[in-house]
């Protein structure tokens, strides 16, 4: 686990700083072709005026604005802190790339795990969610393509955003600006990191119903818990790490839903 407790105490990293963005900013914009292969949703197509006007492609294309600039935005923070502070990335060079296969099947068969226990609240705490969203739940399309999409923009662009980026950023503050020693600094990050993670994913709600507080509770907990397994397997392995358990959880979570739903 890192011990690294000034920001100045940096490890030599294999790679320059162009060098570490380019590899993960590139696996990056492989997550951001998962957006791509998912349909447009329609309440999207209703809340833009010029939507019917565009082609569909072209619609697509208008709606990759946004998560292109957070991608390259946390690309870039990420390879500036994130090794600074203790966080690696075999891609990046700032993680060792020798005897990985550890990590890679804790991080997999967790996610794995993770992603069936979450399902499985999900369903748990659906009779007490409005009735609208429970008609949304059964309608959720359940298919190779969604599931690949969610795996690909989940697993790598998002990772990109929230650790490689935000979390690092986060670290970064509490070690160079609230001095905080390594032990507090990295839990606390972690946590704020899945609070915004889970706060992320609320807008995408209201697109669909009016949101209730139930909703809101439920969405922060499944996606704050899955934000903080992912911050840890960040800090304790490495960026790949928290890549593959967020892309297994998918799988979790899709049996989960086919079972149950």
């Amino acid at each position: 686990m890192a011990t690294h407790t000034l920001v100045s105490q940096s490890p030599i990293t294999s790679q320059s700083y162009w060098q570490r963005a380019a590899a993960v900013g590139g696996l990056g914009l492989v997550g951001i072709f998962g957006l791509w292969l998912q349909p447009i949703p329609a309440e999207v197509i209703k809340a833009l005026p010029a939507a019917p006007e565009l082609a569909p492609w072209m619609l697509k294309a208008l709606l990759l604005i946004n998560p292109l600039v957070l991608l390259l935005i946390a690309t870039l923070t990420g390879a500036a802190l994130a090794h600074r502070v203790g966080l690696g990335s075999v891609l990046a060079g700032t993680a060792p790339a020798q005897r990985q296969s550890e990590p890679f099947i804790i991080a997999i068969l967790g996610g794995l795990i993770l992603g069936a226990a979450l399902g499985w609240l999900d369903q748990l705490l659906l009779p007490w969610l409005p009735d609208a969203w429970q008609q949304i739940t059964r309608q959720r399309p359940m298919d190779g393509t969604n599931l690949m999409a969610a795996m690909l923009y989940g697993g790598l662009s998002e990772e990109i955003m929230l650790r490689w980026g935000l979390m690092s950023l986060l670290a970064w503050l509490m070690l160079r600006w609230l001095a905080m020693p390594i032990r507090t600094a990295m839990p606390v990050a972690i946590a704020l990191n899945a609070f915004v993670f889970g706060a992320a994913h609320l807008p995408a709600i209201t697109l669909y119903i009016e949101p209730t507080a139930a909703l809101f509770g439920r969405t922060l907990l499944i996606n704050g818990l899955a934000g903080a397994a992912y911050g840890w397997l960040f800090w304790r392995y490495h960026l790949e790490a928290a890549m593959a358990a967020h892309a297994a959880s998918h799988i979790g979570m899709f049996a989960i839903y086919l079972m149950l739903g």
